[in-house]
């Protein structure tokens, strides 16, 4: 939507069949995964922003220039990925492991380190002069924020029929207040209610 490109969105986790061709396609195994017409396909949210925005010049960016946007924008999309990739490793990748000795000390340590990253960007979202994280304006770190945000929203409502996301609970980690004030004013927009 933010760059006008004509697309199909698919849900591969409301459909265990999509979720298969996802995996299939693509090398990573993982979602999200763009494809392009011509059958290319690409996966991870950062290799397929970056390459939107290669991809697609004359429309609105994704990432900002310049060093000082540049060093924000990176920032919070850091803070992002370090909070969810460690409860994913520990609520999915590795809950497996639950078991073992050393699993107690590991998630605490983890789930340490993932609050810590979120209780970060909020300090970093509080900060800001402004709504967006780039003062050119909406962008793919303000994505990257609200899809977290509302990604740890759904999880209460769906762990007792989804196992990773009670496990993802079970951590503890919450979406500190500035995160979900952020997120909440951008409620709105039309990208954003097409994540529900």
């Amino acid at each position: 939507m933010h760059k006008g490109l004509d697309v199909e969105l698919r849900d591969a986790f409301g459909d265990p069949a999509l979720l298969e061709e996802a995996r299939r396609r693509g090398p990573l195994q993982t979602v999200p995964v763009f494809v392009e017409e011509d059958g290319r396909v690409l996966g991870d949210s950062m290799a397929i922003t970056r390459y939107l925005d290669r991809a697609y010049p004359s429309a609105p960016t994704l990432w900002p220039e310049g060093r000082e946007e540049a060093h924000g924008v990176f920032e919070v999309t850091s803070l992002v990925d370090a909070a969810l990739t460690g409860l994913i490793d520990l609520g999915v990748r590795y809950h497996a492991l639950h078991t073992a000795d050393a699993w107690r000390d590991i998630a605490v340590e983890q789930a340490r380190r993932a609050q810590q990253a979120l209780d970060a960007l909020g300090e970093r979202l509080a900060s800001l002069p402004r709504s967006t994280v780039a003062s050119s304006g909406w962008s793919a770190p303000d994505m990257w924020v609200q899809t977290a945000v509302e990604w740890m929203e759904v999880l209460p409502r769906i762990a007792a029929d989804v196992p990773f996301a009670a496990h993802v609970l079970s951590l503890g980690c919450s979406i500190p207040a500035p995160v979900a004030r952020w997120a909440d004013a951008h409620r709105g927009r039309d990208d954003v209610r097409a994540l529900g």
